[in-house]
């Protein structure tokens, strides 16, 4: 407005206009919500096989949302019966999480198997996708389950998925020991422990870990190495 108008805004009139105008071209969030039913009525109807399910609390209100495109569920078949999941917080008015769960195919390129729309990463709305994903998926022999170390995402696949075997992502337990244990370069030799094929190897490693830092070595068995190495 500055630059090619010449008129000076405060930043809040700004973001006020910036919000009016979202709201001119996409329309409110509550009216978005209300549309929800019809758009995934349609969806169904343009994606043959899709199954959605929406929830709602006691006041009527939207609480859980959960999608997997037909393509999905067909391609499912081909994959390889590991999946992995993971949350992350929407950056919305209304806020709330997306839960999504994915694959990988033949290629070894990554497949969304389904997402979903919850409140946040607690129990009830973990156990609720969950369902659902196993309600469109079903079973499968020697089905594995990838995670970072969410007590809700574990407690879930406790309940929903007894007896599935549930790993811990190499990569979210490193990024926690980078964050516990500052200025330890000892990284590679985690990986190194993640990695090896035989348990002489594992434990010959691990007690090289365990003269640097007893503490990341404690860590480490506490997270359950059947889960990681």
């Amino acid at each position: 407005m500055r630059d090619e108008h010449g008129v000076g805004v405060t930043y809040n009139k700004a973001w006020r206009a910036k919000e009016l105008a979202v709201d001119d071209v996409r329309g409110s969030n509550e009216e978005s919500y209300a549309l929800l039913p019809s758009y995934l009525y349609m969806l169904k109807l343009a994606n043959p096989g899709t199954i959605t399910r929406v929830c709602k609390d006691e006041e009527k209100r939207f609480k859980y949302m959960f999608i997997a495109f037909g393509a999905s569920l067909d391609g499912w078949k081909h994959c390889r019966p590991v999946i992995v999941v993971d949350g992350t917080f929407l950056k919305t008015k209304c806020g709330g999480t997306l839960y999504a769960a994915c694959v990988k195919d033949g290629n070894n390129q990554i497949f969304l198997l389904a997402f979903g729309i919850g409140d946040s990463e607690n129990d009830n709305a973990w156990i609720w996708f969950f369902t659902r994903l196993k309600e469109a998926i079903g079973d499968r022999e020697n089905l594995c389950i990838v995670s970072d170390r969410h007590k809700s995402i574990k407690n879930a696949i406790e309940q929903v998925y007894p007896g599935v075997y549930h790993g811990v992502c190499l990569y979210h337990l490193k990024q926690n020991l980078r964050t516990k244990f500052r200025g330890l370069h000892v990284h590679a030799i985690f990986e190194t422990a993640s990695r090896v094929y035989s348990a002489q190897e594992y434990y010959s490693v691990m007690a090289e870990l365990q003269k640097i830092s007893p503490e990341m070595t404690s860590y480490l068995l506490e997270a359950k190495p059947e889960k990681w190495a």
